[in-house]
């Protein structure tokens, strides 16, 4: 980090931190379209299954704090360039911006506004014309909390979110979503908080593959709980949730949830698991998925400069009506992640991280398995990541 500290009065005090950032990126993936083993390439005429890419680019943030009062804002750039498949070559950022707002003792919140674009995983595309599909992502979200005495907590979220993601035969393809959230949380248990969480969604998705414009609704209602203590995390939920469309295509219902625990086995070892279960909205086919994914992993701090961490994640992604085997058939696809990383601090400015990842998929979507194995390393030089408390 980049400190500089401003004395505002003998009461108030400002302190602006930044840091910039250089990165490069080397990867290489045995199957990059992530097409079956009997499937053709996408490239007529091309039976290279395989790519590597490098990457370069740059990220800054910043954070000014005045009083009670928070500013925040985070950029970064990249420029992907493959080695064979050079229509694949593209630039992907990420811009957020937002504010910690304290208004009097019993009320505090948050804005934020998010703006990305990234390149889409081909195994999202599968189904659909396999190029090179860039998301530009733009999301706004407001946070409202009221402690209304020691032991209740009112909490009000609202977001709006757009996506654009053009396809082959779909340039214009987007989806708008607005949702609202309300709580409301016990605290008077020590270490425990526990509540009743509700939820409205409504979205449209335009510009489809099949030229038809659809909206929906999603309602949610479930019962959360979360537990701090020295050694061990817990982030729980438990609910219903239910998504009704206007032409009824993509109408999904079920038990949502998510359970999140992280134990300290050691003061170098660390394990998490994690259950989660939500409806999904899938924009390559302008319809719904309910997700269930399973996952654990293992980190272990080898030195104060080095750790290394492994984990696995089982996908059961339920696509209703959108299989192909008969067309409008469900589809179901069982897709399992396996990875390692090392991360490797040697100078306060340098970080250098290792990884590997093994990912394969069976579905019941004709032409829908795959399995790729990809190995890379990142590369970071940064400005020296500490702070100055201010005088």
């Amino acid at each position: 980090m980049l400190p500089a500290g401003l004395l505002i009065s003998g009461h108030a005090r400002a302190q602006l931190t930044g840091r910039v950032a250089a990165t490069t990126q080397f990867e290489s993936n045995s199957n990059v379209f992530d097409v079956n083993s009997g499937s053709p390439l996408p490239v007529a005429g091309d039976t290279k299954r395989s790519d590597t890419f490098y990457s370069y680019g740059a990220l800054f943030d910043a954070s000014y704090a005045w009083s009670r009062q928070e500013l925040h804002a985070a950029m970064s750039a990249a420029q992907y360039e493959y080695q064979h498949y050079k229509s694949l070559n593209h630039t992907a950022y990420s811009l957020n911006v937002g504010s910690k707002l304290k208004f009097a003792d019993p009320l505090d919140g948050s804005v934020d506004v998010y703006r990305s674009r990234t390149m889409v995983p081909f195994y999202n595309l599968s189904g659909t014309a396999l190029a090179l599909s860039l998301v530009t992502d733009q999301r706004e979200t407001g946070t409202l909390r009221w402690l209304l005495n020691s032991k209740w907590r009112l909490e009000g979220t609202a977001s709006a979110d757009r996506s654009n993601q053009p396809v082959l035969g779909a340039p214009d393809l987007e989806l708008y979503q607005n949702q609202a959230t309300a709580a409301l949380d016990y605290l008077g248990i020590n270490g425990i908080t526990s509540g009743l969480t509700v939820g409205y969604l409504a979205g449209e998705y335009l510009g489809s593959i099949n030229d038809s414009s659809s909206r929906f609704h999603e309602t949610q209602a479930g019962l959360t709980a979360k537990y701090e203590h020295i050694r061990s995390t817990f982030d729980g939920q438990i609910g219903y949730t239910r998504r009704v469309s206007a032409n009824g295509f993509d109408n999904t219902s079920g038990l949502t949830g998510l359970i999140d625990f992280t134990e300290n086995l050691t003061p170098r070892t660390s394990f998490t698991a994690r259950v989660d279960r939500k409806i999904n909205s899938y924009l390559a086919t302008a319809g719904s998925e309910i997700d269930t994914d399973l996952g654990a992993s293992l980190r272990y701090r080898a030195t104060y400069k080095s750790s290394v961490s492994v984990g696995y994640t089982f996908s059961y992604r339920d696509f209703p009506g959108q299989g192909n085997n008969p067309v409008g058939s469900k589809r179901v696809d069982i897709q399992e992640f396996a990875t390692m990383e090392i991360n490797y601090q040697p100078r306060r400015w340098l970080f250098i991280k290792p990884y590997m990842n093994i990912q394969t998929r069976r579905s019941t979507f004709v032409g829908g398995h795959f399995s790729s194995t990809i190995f890379g390393v990142n590369l970071t030089v940064s400005t020296p990541d500490s702070r100055r408390k201010p005088q």
